[in-house]
């Protein structure tokens, strides 16, 4: 073979061998770009479910504490005396957290639901104070009646705290709001 001929060969297998090496070079550069880009989108799609769960949150925490505000005005805790005015401001404002309940059923962890849930078994007026605010039975709660309503109102302020601290956790979490599905699907 003619040295010629054994040049071109030689700056043939080069070439080849650069544009292959460059070939892998940009593919390798692209799949770093596409992994940066998704890592981007799902940290701003991870934020924006933050910021989405935070205002529902608030949303809901704020009708627990009105609830909570209502429900302590409505009866008062020496006598027992429960003010019927007050006690539909206090059903209003259960309606309302049963309202922020909704919206957070669709958003919140299950966890948070659950609690959520029994947070709101104890936020709104009871059987015996609907009772005395209609007037069927004189407008004071029997001390037996009286004391459930501010065990029931104690155990909401309890669990409203709860509550809070849960989704203290749960924005502040590093796991993702929303992890990857595993079974293929």
């Amino acid at each position: 073979m003619d040295a010629g001929l054994a040049g071109l060969i030689g700056a043939l297998g080069g070439g080849l061998i650069g544009a292959a090496g460059a070939s892998a070079a940009a593919l390798i550069a692209f799949r770093g770009a596409r992994y940066q880009v998704d890592r981007q989108t799902e940290a701003t799609r991870e934020q924006w479910l933050r910021q989405i769960r935070r205002d529902l949150y608030i949303g809901f925490i704020t009708a627990c504490r009105a609830c909570f505000e209502q429900a302590r005005d409505a009866v008062d805790e020496r006598s027992g005396l429960v003010d019927a005015g007050k006690v539909a401001s206090w059903k209003e404002a259960s309606e309302a957290a049963f309202a922020a309940y909704r919206a957070l059923e669709l958003e919140a962890p299950a966890p948070l639901v659950r609690l959520a849930w029994r947070v709101l078994g104890l936020g709104g007026p009871s059987f015996p104070v609907y009772m005395a605010a209609a007037g069927e039975r004189d407008s004071m709660l029997a001390p037996e009646d009286l004391m459930r309503h501010l065990r029931s109102h104690g155990e909401f302020h309890v669990l409203t705290a709860d509550f809070v601290e849960a989704c203290r956790e749960s924005l502040h979490s590093e796991e993702p709001l929303n992890p990857p599905r595993t079974d293929g699907v």
